[in-house]
């Protein structure tokens, strides 16, 4: 909804999403979930909206938000009952006769409300009777209506009463939600309350962060339950309640495993989400920025589960984003970079316009996994539910989907800005808000169903699973209705009877095995709410808490529903109660209902841990007082030029330089500067620390951006030279400060500038410099290579060869050496290495838009091999490295590339390609991403992005609707694109090369996990002593548009190899690394004996951490 603050909360006119050609999918009887028609269920419900003049969704911007359900067993008889929400008729209450037949009660229990808004629900046994009661909230800002929630007390009879006020609970906010739950741990069930601001969204001063300011309106309050009342300990407990609390989503759960809840919020519009630990005293520390490096934008309902059976909670929010390009471009805009920088300055996070699965890396981190694991993208979304729909074992993802009107349609605000379209609508009489609304048009969009496929693999099946019809849904719940071990849904939808549908996976694949556990509590905490179980099943765990509170406005059954696949035999079933009491249990059956007592639970035993975390990291933390180095850049945006393109190319360094400048045995090391700061010289120190130098010649050149370097002796005296490469995206073609440079040791550590060295004749942009002997005579010559042509980003840059005459002057050598480095590519990092065993160097190279390339050295030059195989793994690599992967004594190669957690989805049949031309002929190029679909492209751009750069767009296409489903080839000539420059990427896994011998290659993706960013540096080592090589890498964009979303998914990784060719993915926990930034360059080194790896990163301090042997 965060889109709204743009648009004030209009709408759209896409055409109605139409289904032809089709009966209706719930007809098919061999769905896994089979629609309960009302006529049969009994449940006749329609959460209907209906226009009023003074009460819309102009004047009410939650008008749309729908209504919530509760699923629970209100009359103690076995059977799960439903309660729904309704925003402006009667919410129902629903007794489960058996059979999926319903009977309304509602009149006879006394729980229609009295207010005039209702929105979520909570089913909790509020006084510890035994009894579910049923909390209401309610909101709206409707004249004559104090939007008071209301607390219904199951009476145990049938009825309930109404009681918030003697409760304490009567609160008058704007409220969302609220989630019964024992923060304190004393026995009993407090409260949190979701309230959503009343201001106006464009009333806000952003500048003047209102979080810290308790609101006495409105804004989140925690209730601690005293007994008979419940206390308002909001401000004591360390609980925001400002207004610019734009709660839409509430959930609980032990994020940190530390045996006390926490709480996650998930916030609306410009205000970041919320992440609470529990300090265990009765208050919350707001951890979100220390936990989570981006959100969700538009933050809607979210859920949290073990997705990936690690035993760590993970966390699925819903945003706004569409899955389908044409209705992106329709209704979607994204921040500008300077928007979004204003925002994160002003302390409102990292957000981004899509869902969000924070997996939790169980360190104190998450990583946001929802492009890998391809959930990002699910349209308008509200409710979120993480629960094994298929019962296979492995937990899905359920999604409610639609905006009865598309408020943010382009069209739509193109049209109600229209000066004629002013004076129709707005007149001394007000605003017509009727001829405002009804042009909004009205699109259904099927609701999401993800199945699990394993490891962070997910798929949208909701249509072979038979709930694909076209809907606007909101609150949603998961329940056993009919007892049989499988989850049922009920769905509420705006204008649109309520969703039941019928799980038949007992039908449809008997041989998936359930375990339903049902918590039978002890005192006023009747449920054991906060009890986390845990089923071990061979190597494989199943892991969930009790919190039925939960998704968007809903509750949830009850009792935990655990698939077990094929498993016939559960090993060991572990509980522990909320008071740290165990219960454990062995070979358990399975399909059946296991009812455990708090009561019956006992101490655990000595040494037992029902929490283990991993011990003896591999990596540890050392001081920085080894060498204090803070690499700082320039200011310098690079979409402030390029501004169709994604990725900033001017934070590519530094890197470390390693050498014995001084002659006193110990390594000393260079790291780069940016531009318009100096590089800086490290002298090694015995004791293992560094000092620095001050070299006046380093300091003249601090305007050249040092991307990376050389120590050798290229005069012949004995002491290592520094070679330093100028590169970059900030200067100009030719620019005097793109020269690469020569600095001569006196052998004492001190450097001047060779003013002969014959540099000064070559401006590239230089990205990486290896030294290779190319022409046999036994003096080591200059690879260097070329990342872009200055302000021609996507134009192959030549790469060089500079022959060294051994005295310090360099002459071209790429003509006559190796003529196939002109235009070669974007060349980012390069190996030097003899590949094929003929020994002589050869040279490998990988870059951006860019396939493996192999210069064989044959002696009189290199030679650019054709492997036509490579072309399908054209990737956006930024280092390699090389080992022996397999043991066979040839050398392979590792390659960091872009990764699989990404906006861009490339392959051989659909590549990731750009267009690169001038196409508008006013002296500035345009980029072009697009994705090859058959033989046409389908643009990335936006329309108001593209007529910003190429204004003739805005003529030729006056309309969003006439854009968003154009080709490229629809929207230029076919001589327009003939002039552009294409390049293509087709492979985006970090990967390793297993060389075959004569030339051949085997091409290995890392594992999904080592997926998780882009990677800038690889380290190649034997970590654990096993004789077999390993892998460290690390990397991360933050330099991203918004609308793709920064890269920060990685803490640095490590794969431990078999010697075989296979590598294994260790957990940050694991292994101990918690890299933070971008990191852009690793080295490990010897200091005092120990091993230390030296983390460099862009625009931040160096890190070094201790290596355990």
């Amino acid at each position: 909804m965060k889109q709204l603050k743009n648009s004030i909360y209009v709408g759209s006119l896409l055409s109605i999403m139409v289904i032809s050609c089709q009966e209706k999918e719930t007809e098919n009887k061999d769905f896994l979930f089979e629609k309960v028609e009302s006529s049969y269920s009994g449940v006749h419900f329609r959460n209907d909206l209906k226009f009023d003049e003074k009460f819309n969704i102009f004047t009410y911007r939650n008008f749309y938000n729908g209504g919530g359900v509760a699923l629970g067993d209100v009359n103690n008889d076995g059977l799960i009952d439903i309660y729904l929400t309704s925003n402006q008729g009667e919410n129902k209450l629903y007794l489960n006769e058996g059979d999926f037949k319903f009977r309304d009660i509602t009149s006879e229990a006394g729980v229609a409300g009295t207010r005039a808004w209702s929105t979520g629900v909570a089913m909790a046994d509020v006084n510890g009777d035994g009894w579910l009661d049923i909390y209401v909230c309610n909101s709206g800002d409707i004249k004559g209506d104090n939007k008071q929630n209301e607390l219904f007390i199951n009476n145990g009879d049938g009825t309930f009463s109404e009681m918030a006020e003697q409760y304490g609970l009567a609160d008058q906010g704007f409220s969302t939600h609220a989630v019964f739950f024992d923060y304190d741990n004393d026995g009993d069930l407090d409260v949190y309350l979701l309230n959503n601001s009343y201001q106006a969204i464009g009333s806000f001063n952003k500048m003047q962060n209102e979080r810290p300011r308790r609101d006495p309106v409105g804004g989140d309050k925690l209730f601690r339950n005293d007994g008979d009342r419940f206390t308002d300990v909001s401000e004591e407990a360390g609980i925001y309640g400002s207004v610019i609390g734009f709660g839409l989503g509430i959930t609980i759960g032990d994020v940190n495993r530390d045996g006390w809840m926490d709480i996650f919020i998930s916030n609306d519009f410009f205000e970041r989400d919320y992440l609470y630990i529990n300090n265990q005293d009765g208050t919350f520390t707001e951890s979100l920025t220390d936990y989570m490096r981006s959100t969700s934008a538009a933050s809607m309902g979210a859920d949290i589960a073990d997705i990936n059976n690690n035993g760590y909670l993970d966390i699925f929010v819903t945003d706004m984003l569409p899955e389908s390009s044409q209705r992106l471009k329709q209704i979607t805009t994204f921040e500008s970079w300077d928007k979004f920088q204003f925002n994160v300055q002003h302390g409102y996070h990292y957000q981004y316009n899509r869902n969000m699965l924070h997996v939790n890396n169980g360190d104190g981190t998450f990583s946001d996994m929802g492009r890998l694991a391809n959930v990002e993208a699910t349209d308008w979304s509200w409710a979120a539910l993480m629960f094994d729909m298929d019962n296979d074992g492995l937990k899905d993802i359920f999604v409610a989907n639609g905006i009865y009107q598309d408020l943010t349609d382009l069209d739509y605000l193109n049209f109600i800005d229209n000066e004629e379209t002013k004076r129709a609508i707005i007149s001394q009489d007000g605003v017509d808000y009727r001829k405002l609304i009804d042009p909004m048009p009205i699109n259904p969009v099927s609701n999401y169903a993800f199945k699990n496929k394993g490891n962070l693999e997910f798929e949208n099946v909701i249509h072979q699973w038979g709930m694909g019809d076209p809907v606007h849904s909101n609150g949603s719940a998961y329940g056993d209705l009919n007892n049989d071990g499988a989850m049922d849904l009920v769905i509420n939808n705006v204008n649109s009877e309520v969703l039941i549908f019928k799980n038949k996976s007992l039908e449809l694949l008997p041989e998936n095995h359930y375990l339903k556990v049902h918590l039978k509590g002890k005192g006023a905490n009747t449920s054991a709410i906060g009890t986390q179980v845990r089923l071990l099943i061979g190597d494989q765990q199943l892991y969930q808490e009790q919190m039925p509170n939960r998704g968007f406005q809903s509750s949830v059954d009850y009792r935990l529903n655990f698939g077990l696949g094929k498993a016939d035999k559960i090993n060991e079933v572990q509980v522990r109660w909320p008071d740290g009491k165990i219960t454990i249990l062995n070979d358990v059956g399975v399909n059946q209902i296991l009812e455990l007592n708090w009561s019956d639970a006992v101490e655990p035993p000595a040494g037992f841990i029902f929490f283990k975390e991993p011990q003896g990291q591999i990596f540890q933390k050392a001081s920085n007082e080894i060498l204090d180095f803070v690499h700082k850049d320039n200011q310098f945006i690079d979409f402030d030029r390029d501004r169709l393109t994604y990725h900033m190319l001017s934070t590519e360094g530094p890197k470390a330089i390693w050498g014995d400048v001084n002659g006193d045995g110990l390594e000393d090391v260079y790291l780069g500067g940016g531009k318009g700061f100096s590089g800086q010289l490290f002298i090694q120190q015995t004791n293992g620390t560094f000092r620095k130098t001050v070299q006046e010649s380093l300091f003249a050149d601090r305007f050249s951006e040092d991307t990376h370097g050389v120590f050798h002796d290229f005069n012949g005296d004995g002491h290592l030279d520094l070679f330093v490469a100028s590169g970059g995206n900030e200067s100009g073609f030719g620019a005097l400060d793109l020269s690469d440079r020569l600095y001569i040791n006196d052998g004492k550590g001190n450097f001047t500038k060779s003013e002969s060295s014959g540099l000064a004749n070559f401006k590239n942009s230089s990205s990486v410099v290896r030294l290779i002997d190319v022409n046999g005579d036994g003096i080591k010559d200059l690879f260097v290579g070329s990342r872009v042509v200055p302000f021609l980003y996507g134009v192959n840059p030549n790469s060089q060869i500079l022959i060294s005459d051994g005295k310090g002057t360099f002459r071209e050598g790429t003509a006559q050496f190796a003529p196939s480095l002109n235009e070669i590519g974007m060349v980012t990092d390069a190996a030097v290495v003899d590949y094929d065993g003929d020994g002589k160097e050869d040279l490998i190279l990988v870059g951006e838009w860019m396939a493996p390339t192999f210069l064989r050295n044959t002696g009189k030059g290199l030679e650019k091999i054709a492997m036509p195989e490579m072309q399908q793994y054209k990737g956006w690599y930024q280092a390699i490295a090389t080992g022996d992967f397999n043991g066979d004594g040839k050398v392979d190669f590792i390659l960091g590339n872009h990764g699989l957690n990404t906006r861009f989805k490339a392959n051989q049949e659909r590549p990731i390609r750009m267009f690169v031309n001038d196409f508008d002929q006013n002296g500035s190029v345009e980029h072009l991403y697009v994705q090859k679909e058959g033989g046409r492209h389908v643009p990335f751009t936006l329309k108001h992005q593209l007529e910003q750069q190429v204004p003739s767009i805005k003529k030729r296409f006056l309309k969003y609707s006439a854009y968003n489903d154009k080709y490229m080839e629809d929207i230029f000539t076919p001589q327009e694109l003939k002039n552009a420059v294409m390049q293509e990427v087709n492979f985006l896994s970090s990967a390793i090369l297993i060389n075959q011998g004569e030339g051949k290659f085997e091409v290995k993706a890392l594992p999904r996990e080592a997926q998780r960013s882009w990677m800038y540096a690889v380290l190649v080592t034997d970590l654990n002593g096993d004789g077999a090589d390993d892998l460290i890498m690390a990397g991360n964009l933050s330099g991203a548009q918004p609308q793709v979303g920064q890269y920060d998914g990685s803490y640095g990784e490590v794969l431990l190899g078999d010697g075989k060719g296979d590598f294994a993915y260790i957990p940050n926990r694991t292994h101990g690394l918690q890299l933070q930034g971008d990191i852009r360059d690793l080295q490990l080194v010897e200091l005092k004996g120990a091993k230390i790896l030296m983390v460099v990163k862009n625009n931040a301090p160096i890190e070094f951490w201790k290596v355990k042997e």
